[in-house]
C-alpha cells in the first residue's frame, strides 16, 4: 500500500509520536512491549496496535488496559507484517512515527533521545538507535551500535546496518508516506528495504546508546530462513540498477554470516552448515570451516557460546540496559517466569 504525499493538512498534525505495533497471536509479548512504549518519557505517545488476523483475544487485552492513547485496528484476514505497518501508518496524525515489533522492548527515553538527535542534526528526518539482543531470561547477549555516518544511502545498499530490526527507527510521517511505506511483498527484510528508501531521501540522526531490547527466540520471524533467502534475492534485483549507478556491491559475506547465525540459533543446524560452507568455498572465509562444526555440537554449547558473546558487551551498555530492561519484566520475574511465556 502506498499513501501518496505528506500529511493532508498541517493543521491536523498533532505533537508527539504515533507508535505502530503489528501483532499476530502474541498477546503476552505484546502487552510487555506496550508497557515499554507507554512508559516513554518526555514525548506525547499515541499507539496503533494492528492485529493481523489473530485469534488470541488481543481485543479484550487492549481494552482492559483502559488507556485512551492506544487504538486497536484489526485485519480480519492475515495480510502480513508490512501491510499491518502500512495500515498503522495510514492512521498516524502526528509529525513522527515509530515502529516496534510485538516481542521487543524499548528504553523509556528512546523516543525522547531520537527527537533530540534529530533536532540537533537540523536536517535529518529519521533516526536510529543502538540495540541489544536479549534471551528469554533477559540476559544481554550481544550489542549493535549504529554507524557514525549521516548519509547511509550507499551503506544500506551494501547491507542492513540499522540495529534493532523493525523496532529501532523513528521517522517523519511525511517522509515515511512519501517513500511508499513498507513493501507488502516482503516481511523478514521489509524493514531494511524501508530504511534504504528513507536513506535515499534524508540523512539519519543516530543515537549511540542501547535503546531497543531485541528478543532472540525461535519463534521470531527472522528465523524463517527460507523466506529471508527469497527476500534477499528480491532485494538484490530490486536495487540492482541503483547499486550499478552508485558503484555499490552487496556484502554477501556479511549476509551469509548473519543468516548462518540465525539458522544455528533457531535450531536449523544444517542450514547454518550450508551457509558456512558457501562462505568457505565461494568467498574463501576459512574460519567458516570451524563454524560448520556447530551443526553437530549439543544444544548447551549454543547457549554457552551466546553467553560468551555477552562478555563482549561494553560495560556501560550492559549497565544502562539492565536499568530499564528488568523493570519492564518485573512482574514476571517476581513470579519466576521467563521473558517468553510458555506456549
Amino acid at each position: 500500500m502506498t499513501v501518496d504525499g505528506p500529511e493532508a493538512d498541517a493543521r491536523d498534525i498533532e505533537a508527539g509520536v504515533t507508535v505502530i505495533i503489528p501483532t499476530l497471536n502474541r498477546r503476552m509479548l505484546l502487552l510487555r512491549t506496550l508497557h515499554s512504549v507507554l512508559a516513554q518519557t518526555g514525548v506525547p505517545v499515541f499507539v496503533v496496535v494492528v492485529d493481523d488476523g489473530g485469534d488470541d483475544g488481543i481485543e479484550d487485552a487492549v481494552e482492559a488496559l483502559g488507556d485512551p492513547r492506544v487504538r486497536l485496528l484489526r485485519h480480519e484476514n492475515r495480510r502480513g507484517v508490512s501491510a499491518a505497518r502500512n495500515s498503522g501508518l495510514a492512521l498516524a496524525t502526528t509529525e513522527w512515527v515509530a515502529f516496534v515489533d510485538d516481542d521487543d522492548i524499548w528504553a523509556p527515553d528512546k523516543l525522547q533521545a531520537q527527537l533530540a538527535a534529530i533536532a540537533a542534526d537540523g536536517s535529518a528526518r529519521w533516526s536510529c538507535v543502538g540495540s541489544v539482543n536479549v534471551d528469554d531470561e533477559a540476559t544481554v547477549l550481544w550489542w549493535a551500535d549504529p554507524l557514525y555516518e549521516r548519509d547511509l544511502s550507499r551503506a544500506l545498499l551494501r547491507s542492513n546496518s540499522i540495529p534493532g530490526g523493525g523496532s529501532g527507527v523513528l521517522a517523519s510521517t511525511g517522509i515515511s508516506r512519501a517513500v511508499g511505506g513498507f513493501d507488502e511483498t516482503m516481511s523478514n527484510l521489509a524493514d531494511w528495504d524501508f530504511y534504504l528508501r528513507l536513506a535515499q531521501r534524508s540523512p539519519v540522526a543516530a543515537v549511540h546508546a542501547p535503546m531497543v531490547g531485541y528478543l532472540v527466540h525461535p519463534g521470531s520471524m527472522a528465523h524463517n530462513i527460507a523466506r529471508s533467502v527469497t527476500e534477499y534475492a528480491y532485494m538484490k534485483s530490486k536495487y540492482a540498477q541503483l547499486r550499478s549507478v552508485l558503484g555499490v556491491q552487496l556484502d554477501e559475506v556479511q549476509w551469509l554470516g548473519y543468516l548462518a547465525g540465525m539458522a544455528f540459533n533457531g535450531g536449523h543446524r544444517w542450514t547454518g552448515f550450508r551457509m558456512h560452507l558457501q562462505l568457505a568455498l565461494r568467498h574463501g572465509r576459512l574460519r567458516s570451516l570451524r563454524s560448520m562444526g556447530m551443526a553437530v555440537v549439543p544444544r548447551w554449547v549454543y547457549k554457552a557460546r551466546a553467553h560468551r558473546g555477552a562478555a563482549q558487551v561494553p560495560a556501560i551498555w550492559a549497565q544502562s540496559t539492565s536499568e530499564w530492561l528488568r523493570p519492564v519484566n518485573a512482574a514476571e520475574t517476581a513470579q519466576g517466569q521467563p521473558l517468553i511465556p510458555a506456549r
